[in-house]
């Protein structure tokens, strides 16, 4: 494997906060990424390099391990052979107790991500099958996850991508923030699917990989559409009965990797706005439900998430929603 120094990344303002620019090392390369370090006005851009820099200690980004990770991402078995059998084969089992694997899992801490460490703690757990009892109770101390906030679309955000957006992007971006559908429900959709007499279309199948499947909640749903939303997809099917309602070129459901680097990022870009992807509409959606005060079980049937711990997830708040709460519970 080549050599490669660490890297210190760069810092640039976005809105009213200082973003961390760093390389992420993936199975087909390095690809750039950037979370947000702190509030401009709340710190100096030296200030906020220096905390990008302890971020990618703190996440080991720049060791070898991390890159060797990337490169030939873990899998059960090596996972098992590499992490965990060193550490516990030959044990008799009473003496894998919590104490045993706090000890294993310190060790872990500052050797890889928190994400992994916690991954192969799921890993010992299925092995030990903590469901037993004895082993159910134990409260281990895991890493912390670093608070990388998922970037979302505002309201207005998502406005100036869809009156920007031409053709079939722009209803597709448009049904995507109105619904907060996932990428694979979108890209499933058929026109038999829609019903324009109630305005609603109903969510049966997700695609991956060109494969028609169950959606991820395992569920189908109904899904209500405001009329500007039903106006735009009965004008883009027209006529049409068959096929899918979005498509590539070849007729092939679209998939979101396509759509996020040739469409929706150089659109971002173009508007000046921070990049997101797909997701950013569907976190968006809810974010826009929950401000609204929109309850909580239609949510959770309207997005298809199956708790509300995981719609919380996806519910996100920013300056000038804080600001406008406090005036509000002022008032």
């Amino acid at each position: 494997m080549a050599k490669r120094s660490g890297q210190s990344g760069t810092v640039e303002p976005k809105g009213n906060k200082w973003h961390f620019r760093y390389l992420h090392d993936t199975p087909n390369g390095r690809v750039r990424k950037s979370i947000p370090i702190g509030a401009v006005n709340e710190m100096t851009k030296t200030q906020a390099k220096r905390l990008g820099r302890e971020w990618l200690r703190k996440n080991g980004i720049n060791i070898r391990e991390n890159m060797e990770r990337a490169i030939d991402p873990p899998t059960f078995d090596t996972a098992l052979e590499k992490h965990v059998e060193p550490r516990f084969t030959g044990k008799p089992l009473e003496q894998v107790n919590k104490q045993a694997v706090q000890v294993w899992i310190n060790d872990l801490k500052g050797t890889m991500a928190p994400k992994t460490v916690r991954n192969l703690v799921k890993i010992l757990k299925s092995v030990l099958n903590w469901n037993d009892i004895g082993t159910r109770d134990w409260k281990l101390r895991l890493p912390a996850l670093p608070d990388d906030e998922q970037r979302w679309f505002t309201k207005a955000e998502a406005a100036l991508i869809i009156n920007a957006a031409t053709g079939q992007y722009k209803v597709l971006y448009r049904l995507a923030y109105y619904t907060g559908m996932r990428c694979g429900e979108l890209f499933a959709l058929k026109p038999g699917d829609f019903d324009f007499t109630d305005n609603t279309v109903t969510v049966a199948k997700s695609v991956y990989k060109q494969v028609d499947g169950t959606p991820k909640s395992g569920k189908k749903r109904r899904v209500h559409l405001d009329d500007v939303t039903a106006s735009m997809v009965k004008e883009l099917l027209g006529d049409r009965t068959t096929g899918r309602v979005f498509m590539t070129k070849d007729g092939t459901a679209m998939n979101s990797g396509d759509v996020n680097r040739y469409n929706l990022k150089p659109l971002c870009r173009k508007l000046g706005i921070p990049v997101g992807t797909m997701q950013a509409f569907r976190h968006g959606r809810v974010t826009a439900m929950s401000s609204g005060g929109v309850g909580e079980k239609v949510r959770l049937l309207e997005v298809g998430h199956s708790t509300l711990r995981m719609n919380l997830k996806y519910d996100h708040a920013d300056e000038e929603m804080l600001r406008q709460a406090a005036q509000r519970l002022a008032s």
